[in-house]
């Protein structure tokens, strides 16, 4: 006995009136904020983008027919022309992927000098494809690379990046790091783009902020893709700001003017839409895995993970991290998220009850929506399926029936649960208690004097008291103290920005300053009470990126570096330890 399979008829979502919704929405609110001339203007405007022009008519031919009931792959291209047009490269590329119907968004970058197999070239750096065939063969490669559909795709050229940041009024960013590159020691035909860039939370203009997103003169393509992700969130953030949506008819005119792309005119406002709103915590960041080839300054395909990577971007788990406390209880396993789902039971194994005796114990553990489904084809592992979106719960369950294979839902497979079990030869009648991670912190030092001299000169330039962490971690030194203002709409707001830096070159950041209404602080993942004082936690999914609190007047935050390399017990550890600097 098996799952019943999916009938051929069947009932569409309703997807496509929940577009045709936002298109109109997005119509209206142009029309509200930039009253009528402004609203034909971008109507108008927008109609460029799409129209049959030979570049677009090649690409279509290879592109996959979207259904408009499922999600939207995108293919990204930022392209690096040279203004004779004599050549050209696709400098980044991006794979969205727009789910509407689960209300999420997965984003792939794939690193410029991988070594893939391009149709009709062999084995070449990625970015060769669009340099020789162009975007019909772009298009292929990636597909073969991803073994996905690509039904859109949007290239748009440097120029127009920069022209776009500065419609918006410029970028808020935090700065890891000092940037600077004039060439002056470089080789001819080895410059790299200049840039100089001081650390600290400030709002970039498009001619900094494309350097930043591009820079790779000290480090390599992975440290960029991180650059170029937490950009996307940054300009995400900001994008809903009244004044950038009074800037829509310039905004218009630079996406017209400097994108090609099949996507039509209703399809851009119904995306963009999507895009602006979709919650920050509903945004999935991947990087194709890959492995560096010794030597060679190229980077090959890491097959093994690949599958798995490919798999959540189609399926992410979106679970809210719940943030460490000093002293506070492990986590439950199962998590009260996973204790609501509806879980199905069925009997896999030779064993008969097997299912009964799994579906109780789950009860048992607080899952009260599960059911026994009868029988199934054998297996020695027990099996967890999910469907979109619940991965992570299929994980929780698979840790108690440990050994135990997690995977998405076969489209064949004919469920109302949002889980199912299939219990394997393996189970032995009891579930596996799962034991709590314990991630290491780094070694703090107490009371550090390190950086005294500095903290000191910081603390008689700035108008506020100044904080300092008394634990700071002996594997990292004090690399950078910057003193300035943050050009903000309110005038300029003074700051305070200071580095801490290890061997390997990773910084992670503290910012301290009166610009309490930073876009980055807006929306925290959760919120704390420690010891008396709220601090708030902000993550990338599962990765804590900053943690931040207030006295008085000033802001403070710590950032973790672009690796996420600090753990989150590091990170509340520092962030509990600031005092005044005396």
């Amino acid at each position: 006995m098996g799952f019943p399979t999916r009938g051929r008829h069947y009932k569409k979502p309703v997807l496509w009136k929940r577009i045709l919704k936002w298109t109109l929405i997005s119509l209206l609110a142009i029309a509200l904020t930039v009253g009528l001339a402004g609203f034909i203007f971008v109507y108008h405007t927008l109609g460029k983008i799409g129209v049959d022009t030979e570049v677009i008519y090649e690409a279509k031919q290879q592109l996959d027919i979207a259904l408009p009931d499922e999600p939207r792959n995108i293919l990204v291209m930022g392209t690096d022309e040279d203004p004779d047009g004599n050549s050209k490269r696709s400098d980044s590329i991006i794979l969205v992927r727009v789910n509407p119907n689960g209300e999420c968004m997965s984003i792939l970058s794939i690193p410029r000098d991988l070594v893939v197999n391009i149709p009709g070239l062999g084995p070449e750096k990625i970015n060769a494809a669009y340099a020789t065939g162009g975007t019909p063969l772009a298009i292929d490669t990636v597909r073969e690379l991803t073994g996905l559909p690509i039904h859109h795709f949007v290239l748009i050229n440097y120029s127009g990046f920069e022209k776009a940041v500065d419609a918006m009024g410029g970028v808020y960013v935090d700065v890891d790091q000092r940037y600077f590159n004039d060439n002056s020691d470089a080789f001819y035909g080895e410059e790299y783009e200049p840039i100089d860039i001081y650390p600290g939370y400030q709002k970039l203009n498009g001619k900094d902020a494309l350097a930043y997103v591009r820079y790779r003169h000290t480090d390599s393509d992975f440290m960029r893709i991180a650059r170029q992700q937490y950009f996307i969130r940054d300009v995400k953030s900001q994008s809903l700001k009244w004044g950038n949506l009074a800037r829509i008819p310039e905004l218009a005119d630079v996406f017209a003017s400097n994108t090609t792309s099949d996507i039509g005119r209703s399809d851009v406002l119904s995306l963009t839409k999507f895009v602006i709103t979709v919650g920050r915590d509903r945004i999935h960041q991947a990087q194709v895995p890959v492995d560096e080839m010794a030597g060679s300054g190229y980077l090959a395909l890491s097959k093994t993970d690949l599958t798995s990577v490919i798999e959540q971007f189609q399926t992410p788990a979106f679970i809210k991290p719940e943030p460490s406390v000093p002293g506070a209880a492990a986590p439950q396993v199962p998590s009260d998220r996973t204790r609501q789902m509806s879980i199905e039971v069925y009997n896999g194994s030779d064993t008969t009850g097997a299912a009964t005796l799994a579906s109780q114990l789950l009860q048992q553990k607080g899952c009260s929506k599960t059911v026994v489904g009868g029988n199934y084809s054998s297996f020695a592992e027990n099996q967890v399926f999910f469907t979109e979106g619940n991965q992570q719960a299929a994980e929780d369950l698979a840790s108690l029936l440990n050994p135990a294979t997690v995977s998405l839902l076969p489209a064949d497979m004919i469920t109302k649960s949002q889980l199912v079990v299939v219990v394997g030869s393996s189970f032995d009648g009891q579930l596996t208690e799962k034991k709590p991670e314990i991630k290491t912190a780094l070694t703090f030092e107490q009371d550090s004097e390190t950086g005294h001299l500095s903290w000191q000169a910081a603390r008689l330039q700035l108008p506020f008291q100044v904080q300092k962490p008394a634990n700071f971690p002996a594997e990292f030194d004090y690399r950078d103290f910057h003193v300035y203002e943050i050009d903000t709409d309110e005038g300029p707001k003074p700051a305070l920005k200071v580095v801490g830096e290890n061997e390997a070159g990773q910084a992670w950041g503290i910012m301290e300053t009166t610009f309490t209404q930073a876009p980055l602080l807006q929306q925290p993942s959760t919120e704390r009470d420690i010891n008396g004082k709220i601090y708030r936690f902000y993550y990338a999914e599962s990765n804590i990126r900053n943690i931040s609190w207030q006295d008085g007047d000033v802001v403070c935050w710590i950032t973790n570096t672009l690796q996420n390399s600090l753990s989150e017990d590091t990170m509340v550890q520092l962030a509990v330890s600031f005092k005044p600097v005396e």
